[in-house]
């Protein structure tokens, strides 16, 4: 059967290409400087939407294909963890949360996963902070997804090499739609060659560039500014920078298998 993820393909690459028209435009109309700055700051906005998007059917995805592939004692303790935390009012580390979550998981049983999406994305709709990013995937059981992908393929993004990004990002696709199309999908990190980052966990290059892109956006949805704060070349790259950073947050969920 092919994997709820694997029909996702086409509605990203939409996505993506939505912003490429706009960019397009914005160059057709570059003499034009009242339109050259509307098409850059629809780019810009349309941008962060899609990025939301794309993690939050991502997700949904992922959870179905564990739903329709798995039973309960077949995830991964954080998943499961997880989902039983959308059973309590306020779950913490005490004994009577545990022993509550003992008696569901013996009650769930062999039983078909039926996977809450609530429990791993936010009700309240947020902006695709890096804090956001992080807090979704540390519920499936990545930690410090930023820091992770500090100093491994990724980081080449910001080396100003256009021709090897967008290698990169193709590779990256490539891998992700031949790796998904039935699940237990067949990911792993090594893709991108992350390393061990050691010491104390600092911002990283991704994080700064993620919460500038926000920052500014912010302004121009809250009606702040008439003017784009970036000009069409600087929307191409971060257009390019959000792509990859979308495969590799797929490529660290997709790389979670279940307990067979």
């Amino acid at each position: 059967m092919q994997s709820y993820l694997s029909l996702r393909f086409d509605s990203i690459e939409q996505r993506f290409n939505e912003i490429n028209l706009l960019i397009s435009s914005a160059v057709d109309n570059i003499s034009d400087s009242g339109k050259y700055q509307t098409y850059c700051r629809s780019a810009h906005v349309l941008l962060v939407s899609h990025f939301e998007g794309i993690y939050k059917d991502v997700v949904k995805d992922i959870i179905d294909d564990f739903n329709s592939g798995t039973t309960f004692d077949e995830l991964p303790n954080t998943i499961l963890n997880t989902h039983l935390n959308y059973f309590l009012i306020n779950p913490d580390n005490s004994k009577a949360t545990k022993s509550i979550k003992d008696k569901l998981k013996d009650a769930f049983g062999n039983t078909r996963s039926k996977i809450k999406v609530d429990s791993f994305l936010f009700v309240d709709n947020k902006n695709p902070t890096p804090d956001i990013i992080n807090t979704i995937l540390e519920r499936f059981g990545i930690p410090n997804f930023f820091w992770s992908i500090k100093n491994s393929d990724l980081d080449i993004v910001f080396e100003g090499l256009a021709t090897e990004t967008d290698d990169l990002r193709l590779r990256l696709l490539n891998y992700l739609k031949s790796n998904t199309v039935t699940f237990p999908y067949r990911v792993d990190l090594s893709i991108y060659k992350p390393v061990i980052n050691s010491g104390k966990i600092l911002k990283t290059l991704w994080e700064d560039f993620l919460n500038d892109f926000l920052k500014e956006r912010h302004g121009i949805v809250h009606g702040k500014t008439l003017t784009s704060p970036f000009n069409h070349s600087t929307i191409i790259d971060a257009k390019i920078k959000i792509e990859i950073l979308s495969y590799a947050f797929m490529i660290n969920l997709c790389s979670i298998k279940p307990i067979i």
